[in-house]
């Protein structure tokens, strides 16, 4: 009965409760613990076990285009991202207030590992995520519509922690397509999080939208209490490339 009960507790799904107790059968320093005591020990490596497969599965789920963490960001001043704003960004407390992110900056100069670096830490913290292009989120906006599932769609999507939306207004987009995108910041609008990242400054994204009135009604929603944050700088990318030819030409 004892040699069976660790396969027991996995045929129950406790995968950590049968690690935990397979290693104290193992382990010396057991046998001097109470029952509860080991009991106890049982139940947080259950727990623990959960935990991190949950978060494991939320990170998953949430589909980075690259890996990033909010340990992996930089503060500079200089780039327009300082300890202060990092610090608060980092905190997740803006989420927890529903508030929008929106980042701007030139290409490659680190906007979605930013916008990716906080929500891979919202994830950590039980918050859930995904990232999206742009152009893609469109696309499968429009996809749901066409099958009669956007209703469906706008609503799983409005019950994310946060919403990337890469690229956002890199150029102009149809009418279908902003109606689309009305309905998901609509369904979003105080009861969740998105983060906008763009080339372009919010002031040129109007122009980029063939109905004003939408338009008057996305920005204003987009806008209103949203942190901003503009990135300065040359191309990370860039300079990554120039570095990894500068080791090269060392090396030789």
């Amino acid at each position: 009965m004892m040699n069976n009960i660790p396969e027991k507790l996995s045929q129950l799904r406790l995968y950590g409760a049968s690690k935990a107790y397979s290693e104290q059968i193992i382990l010396d320093g057991f046998q001097e613990m109470s029952f509860d005591e080991r009991l106890s020990l049982i139940i947080e490596r259950e727990e623990i076990e959960r935990a991190n497969k949950a978060m494991g599965a939320r990170i998953c789920k949430a589909k980075f285009k690259q890996p990033a963490s909010y340990e992996d960001i930089k503060p500079s001043s200089a780039r327009g991202l300082d300890k202060t704003t990092l610090q608060t960004l980092g905190s997740c407390e803006w989420i927890r207030k529903k508030k929008n992110l929106i980042v701007t900056g030139s290409s490659g100069c680190g906007k979605t590992f930013l916008a990716t670096g906080l929500s891979h830490k919202a994830c950590l913290i039980g918050l859930t995520a995904r990232y999206f292009r742009a152009p893609h989120l469109l696309a499968e906006l429009e996809s749901a519509r066409e099958d009669g599932r956007l209703k469906r769609t706008i609503t799983q999507l409005g019950k994310l922690s946060i919403l990337i939306i890469d690229d956002f207004m890199l150029s102009a987009i149809n009418e279908a397509e902003q109606k689309d995108l009305f309905e998901i910041i609509e369904e979003r609008h105080e009861s969740s999080s998105t983060i906008f990242t763009s080339q372009n400054p919010l002031a040129m994204w109007h122009a980029l939208m063939p109905n004003p009135a939408i338009a008057d009604a996305i920005l204003d929603r987009i806008a209103n209490g949203s942190l901003r944050v503009e990135l300065k700088g040359d191309s990370l990318r860039r300079k990554k490339t120039t570095d990894l030819d500068q080791d090269k030409q060392i090396q030789q």
